[in-house]
């Protein structure tokens, strides 16, 4: 297990209201999070998500309704309910409480899970009736499994068995959804984290060591999100994989942030270059006439034809005016 998702449904003794979210995460790192109120009026109003449903497919509706009922006017109580949640998380320390989730889902516990929600919401709603689906996941839950159950697995599989890469290992990028950079935003060359899978059986467990890679080619798989990426893993090693083209990656930000100013300086020095040498060539084509410097006396003669053609006219205008 290397991920876990929360799915809950939780009501207020007190209020009436009805509060359904998700929170994301790892051990030891701060849960990404989405949650609705919903009072009892709107409750016939809207379909509540559905917490059985696949963590992913309930992601998409939440964000889906948070996105329409913040829209709406004198809504305020939306944005609040989610701003408490997350001061409350940050008053609980909210890496403590995303290891103490982790663990609960590992070990089954859903005491523990109950106990946390319970904690972050009594303040807002006081006590409340809870219900929760939790899941597990592993680095290759979210991408390439994902993709085949989603597309279907002979129509993005192909990419992994294709001639070009055959002989390549099939690696999973490491996941941070709460500061990594969407694959679609990393360009050919920049670096990216990932796991390499050298045991092709996957229920059996073997040693698994993370390493940076670099991004060789990204293919956009026509007619779906996904991407199928190559990436140099070094002494020569190719590695190979299939992710949603919005999975955030854990990449390391300094470096490619270096990397991204040294590319925009090298841009700058050839189109320097580039305006240069067209000068250049444009001095020696013969057939381009040469620059000629004005000289003192050339200026003289200038500005005494000016001189006359000015007076020249003065004087039709006070002949034309005699007559």
């Amino acid at each position: 297990m290397d991920f876990y998702a929360l799915k809950f449904l939780a009501t207020s003794n007190l209020t009436g209201e009805t509060y359904v979210g998700y929170m994301f995460g790892k051990k030891a790192q701060t849960p990404y999070f989405n949650v609705l109120l919903l009072a009892r009026a709107q409750l016939k109003e809207v379909n509540l998500p559905d917490i059985t449903k696949d963590y992913l497919d309930f992601k998409s509706d939440i964000d889906m309704l948070y996105y329409q009922l913040s829209k709406e006017k004198n809504n305020n109580l939306i944005s609040q309910f989610k701003a408490y949640f997350y001061s409350t998380l940050k008053k609980m320390k909210s890496e403590v409480t995303g290891t103490k989730i982790f663990m609960a889902i590992e070990d089954e516990d859903v005491y523990v899970l109950k106990s946390i929600l319970s904690d972050i919401l009594s303040e807002w709603a006081g006590d409340t009736k809870i219900r929760l689906v939790a899941q597990k996941f592993d680095y290759k839950d979210l991408t390439w499994i994902t993709a085949v159950k989603e597309k279907g697995e002979e129509g993005l599989k192909e990419y992994l068995s294709r001639e070009d890469v055959k002989d390549a290992t099939e690696i999973y990028p490491i996941i941070d959804p709460i500061e990594g950079y969407s694959v679609s935003k990393l360009d050919i060359g920049e670096p990216i984290i990932v796991l390499p899978m050298e045991n092709k059986d996957e229920d059996e467990k073997n040693t698994r060591k993370v390493i940076e890679g670099k991004i060789i080619s990204k293919e956009l798989i026509p007619s779906s999100d996904y991407i199928f990426l190559k990436v140099d893993l070094g002494n020569g090693a190719l590695g190979k994989a299939v992710v949603h083209r919005e999975l955030k990656v854990s990449v390391d930000q300094n470096r490619l942030q270096i990397l991204r100013k040294s590319q925009e300086k090298d841009e700058n020095e050839n189109e320097t270059k580039i305006i240069g040498d067209l000068y250049n060539q444009m001095k020696k084509d013969k057939s381009m006439p040469t620059d000629k410097k004005i000289s003192s006396l050339d200026i003289l003669i200038i500005s005494g034809f000016s001189i006359i053609g000015i007076l020249l006219i003065i004087l039709i205008v006070i002949l034309l005016g005699s007559f």
